[in-house]
């Protein structure tokens, strides 16, 4: 992955002109742009999605232009609390415009998350379940946003037309790094939220590094 990056950065400003290739998040965004279902990928064979619910925090005084939402994932009986601070980047580009983004999770005290993460494992194809008793405070984490004002077709992609209020994000774990990727999609309209599979090769890392939060 790294190597392709470079490659990218060197031929970026003859191939993709004002796309902003000086931005990482941008470049990798545009190597799988049209893999984060901003239109549908007619595969029926793909994992759900895992959805949950979003409530903005109001009255919050945050210099960086950040929103902050309670999360909660309902699942036979039990309800898993999360926080999500998330702040966007202005789009930009022709082609295929994104903007760059940043954000945090934050663990709530007294979350029954079993069976979230038991429903990530299989929405994410990871191969191993992990189990975290004792949750770090807060994970942080680096995004890119590949569509705004995105409206949801019945096979689960996403597009421009209609118009919707969607956001669609893909999520690189650690911050600063990419072993792991998922889109996280979100309608701050509707109070809902949503992980999503990027790749299967990325499952158990991604799984095991939301469980220490989430």
């Amino acid at each position: 992955m790294r190597k392709e990056l470079i490659w990218l950065t060197v031929i970026c400003s003859a191939l993709l002109g004002g796309y902003g290739c000086g931005n990482s998040s941008a470049i990798r965004a545009q190597e799988d742009h049209s893999n984060a279902k901003i239109e549908p990928n007619g595969s029926a064979s793909e994992p759900s999605p895992v959805s949950f619910d979003m409530k903005l925090v109001k009255g919050q005084s945050r210099s960086d232009n950040s929103q902050l939402f309670d999360c909660t994932y309902q699942a036979r009986g039990t309800t898993a609390r999360f926080r999500i601070q998330i702040s966007l980047g202005e789009m930009s580009g022709k082609d295929f415009p994104t903007a760059s983004a940043t954000g945090k999770f934050f663990s709530v005290p007294q979350s029954s998350d079993a069976n979230l993460l038991l429903d990530l494992e299989a929405s994410l194809d990871a191969k191993h379940a992990v189990n975290f008793s004792h949750k770090i405070p807060e994970l942080a984490f680096d995004a890119v946003v590949l569509g705004e004002r995105q409206s949801k077709n019945p096979s689960e992609g996403f597009s421009s037309k209609p118009p919707g209020d969607w956001v669609v994000t893909k999520i690189f774990l650690p911050k600063g790094g990419d072993d792991g990727e998922v889109f996280f999609n979100f309608n701050s309209v509707l109070g809902k939220g949503e992980f999503s599979i990027k790749d299967s090769d990325y499952g158990d890392y991604v799984l095991g590094e939301l469980a220490k939060v989430l």
